[in-house]
């Protein structure tokens, strides 16, 4: 079981290579290209080098702005 989010987003990836890569050649288009649009996702998220990928929750941004900030 990964760790941090960094080996999550890596192992997601593996998988999802390792299942397109047993498609055959012909046919389940619809599902390569889910696939191709996970892999382009997970890609997105994967922390640059030097950060830590921690425990971040999907879709929330961490940000030094507080709510008086915005006002």
């Amino acid at each position: 079981m990964p760790t941090n989010d960094a080996d999550a987003i890596a192992e997601v990836a593996a998988l999802c290579v390792a299942a397109r890569a047993k498609l055959p050649a012909s046919g389940f288009h619809r599902l390569r290209v889910l696939l191709d649009m996970l892999l382009i996702d997970l890609d997105r998220e994967t922390p640059p080098p030097g950060e830590s990928g921690g425990e971040s929750r999907p879709g929330v941004r961490a940000s030094s702005e507080t709510s008086s900030d915005r006002a």
